[in-house]
């Protein structure tokens, strides 16, 4: 049984755009979902600029992702909400991870949503994985996600 007592509470945190049109995040949760939505979360912040005043959450856009690994589900949820990024643009402002399951392959299956106004806003040039992102789970550390966006 993994003790979960010492897990840092769920949380990203981002690097500043670099010269060279880099930027890093790492996301850590105590489980493989909250990990994925700190995940998202930090790349919804990279992509957007945050909203000057409340927006509405009414509506939702679908997110999911299939992956043979945490780090190929990670790739490829990241790539679908940076699509609903590209359509939604500032429309969006939140995202959240409902669920995740294991493939009868070993894989993984997760799917959520992306919140906000869903007025088609394009934010112009969106941002990119840049290689793979890493994972770890460990009994101390919780799940923890690294990535590597870029602006094109």
């Amino acid at each position: 049984m993994i003790d979960h007592k010492n897990v840092p509470a769920p949380g990203f945190t981002t690097t500043p755009w670099s010269a060279a049109g880099t930027a890093t995040l790492h996301a850590v949760g105590g489980d493989i979902r909250s990990s994925l939505e700190m995940g998202l979360q930090a790349v919804l912040v990279l992509a957007l600029a945050p909203a000057s005043t409340p927006l509405r959450t009414e509506r939702s856009a679908p997110i999911r992702g299939e992956g043979n690994d945490l780090a190929s589900l990670f790739a490829d949820l990241v790539d679908d909400l940076l699509g609903q990024i590209e359509f939604f643009g500032a429309g969006l402002h939140d995202v959240v991870i409902d669920g995740v399951l294991r493939r009868e392959d070993g894989g993984y299956i997760a799917w959520g949503y992306a919140s906000g106004t869903l007025e088609a806003a394009s934010p112009g040039e969106v941002p990119r994985l840049f290689g793979a992102p890493m994972v770890s789970d460990d009994a101390t550390q919780g799940v923890v996600l690294q990535a590597i966006l870029q602006r094109p």
